[in-house]
């Protein structure tokens, strides 16, 4: 017997194949489905839209605030830098920057649970009162 051929009944005869393998398909590709443009629901884009407007309408406010203040602290360093009074204008209109800057984010939407934190307390009070409606 030669090294190349196993002894009989020690292997797999040609009688002993498996079923057929199936045949092969490439896989087909297909590309992901493009998002929806948010664009272009009128709601969202009329938000998006006033959003950006405002961000601008702070940037306006800052800038005309840098300036001013500006104006005024080199009218205090001119009239000899005495007292520094700019401090005062620059403090009272500062806090009404803050405040624009912060109503920047006062207008975000509700999420789902502060929906349904609300609609629970209108539900309790509902419960607890009689409704303005039902009079």
């Amino acid at each position: 017997m030669s090294d190349h051929q196993l002894p009989s009944g020690g292997g797999p005869g040609p009688d002993d194949v498996g079923p057929p393998l199936p045949a092969y398909r490439p896989p087909t590709y297909r590309p992901p489905a493009a998002p929806a443009d948010p664009a272009s629901d009128p709601a969202l884009r009329a938000s998006a839209l006033k959003r950006l407007k405002d961000r601008a309408d702070f940037r306006v406010h800052l800038t005309v605030y840098v300036a001013v203040i500006g104006f005024l602290t080199a009218i205090w360093l001119v009239t000899g830098a005495g007292n520094f009074w700019p401090i005062w204008p620059a403090m009272g209109w500062g806090l009404g920057l803050g405040l624009h800057f912060a109503s920047l984010g006062w207008d975000k939407p509700p999420t789902e649970d502060e929906i349904v934190r609300e609609a629970r307390k209108l539900q309790e009070r509902g419960s607890r009162t009689t409704r303005p409606e039902d009079l």
